[in-house]
């Protein structure tokens, strides 16, 4: 148990050290705001798709088509039980302030934070699973999220267009017809995808600092609702969650991929969101920063519990 958590926390820690390098470059000046959105620009448009499809390339033992649609489902479900409970808190809140808080609470980083943590405890299999778990939450963010925050009035063709032509989305609907029909790749390709593929990490990372470097630490922990949203984010979303899966009994390593993605910090698209629909930025950076922060603490327990209820070891 001792040796699983701490085998978790040196990963975080890692994680943390390159996050901190992204909050000193940002205060250095040597990343500007401009230089962190090209740097999510390229994580999302090229990075990401690049992971999912050498992931699905890769001949990770157990890993299956059902498997990887279950996962979907089961991560999909995880979040419309949580949307729904999330719409009883925050009714004394102004409209859109509780709209963001109930995003917050709901819609977890698990692009930025759930799929690097997932590559390093589990390799490529948590990689398939974890871009699984990414495409059931731009399906759902893309749709119920966008409507919490305020975007109600726009062109349900639209936003169903957003949820499915995304670059995570269209990276794993190359990647599993691939893996589905064992159609390799040429060496070359592969190893191009697995080059771009590896900057995943210490990118996101460093992008996820330069956000930290943004806020007030003081600013952030005096907004009650922020604490409250972090609470059920980092602990009582992601320990429900589990519950739940102990109960169905998944695959071991679809079930800690599942709940290591739902114990994720705020999700980033709630500020990409926020500028969109005229909502409130600063209250999303300060969700996503003092989340993000807990996480390093969070995540590990979540991802050892796991571990350890799916007899994974």
């Amino acid at each position: 148990m001792i040796a699983s958590t701490l085998a978790v926390a040196e990963k975080v820690l890692v994680m943390f050290l390159i996050m901190s390098v992204g909050y000193i470059c940002y205060k250095k000046r040597i990343i500007t705001s401009r230089g962190a959105a090209q740097l999510t620009d390229l994580l999302l448009y090229i990075v990401g798709p690049c992971l999912i499809i050498a992931a699905l390339q890769a001949d990770s033992e157990g890993v299956s088509t059902g498997k990887i649609l279950l996962t979907i489902l089961l991560f999909l479900a995880g979040m419309i039980v949580v949307a729904a409970a999330m719409q009883l808190l925050f009714r004394g809140q102004p409209r859109a302030r509780a709209g963001m808080l109930r995003y917050g609470a709901v819609y977890s980083n698990c692009g930025f934070m759930g799929l690097p943590l997932a590559q390093s405890i589990l390799g490529d299999a948590g990689v398939v699973y974890a871009s699984a778990c990414v495409v059931a939450f731009n399906l759902l963010t893309w749709t119920h999220g966008y409507i919490v925050l305020g975007g109600a009035g726009e062109d349900s063709k639209q936003m169903l267009k957003k949820a499915l032509l995304n670059p995570g989305t269209i990276g794993f609907a190359v990647g599993l017809p691939l893996y589905a029909l064992s159609i390799p790749l040429p060496g070359p390709l592969i190893q191009t995808l697995d080059s771009i593929g590896a900057m995943n990490t210490p990118l996101a990372m460093i992008v996820v600092g330069t956000y930290l470097a943004k806020l007030r630490l003081r600013d952030v922990v005096s907004d009650r609702g922020v604490c409250l949203v972090t609470a059920l984010r980092l602990v009582a979303v992601p320990v429900a969650f589990l519950l739940l899966l102990c109960l169905l009994r998944p695959d071991p390593v679809v079930m800690v991929t599942t709940a290591l993605l739902m114990a994720a910090p705020v999700g980033m698209n709630s500020v990409l969101f926020a500028i969109k629909l005229g909502n409130d930025t600063q209250l999303a950076c300060k969700m996503i920063a003092l989340s993000t922060l807990l996480s390093i603490f969070t995540m590990p327990a979540i991802a050892v519990m796991a571990q350890k209820l799916a007899s994974l070891p």
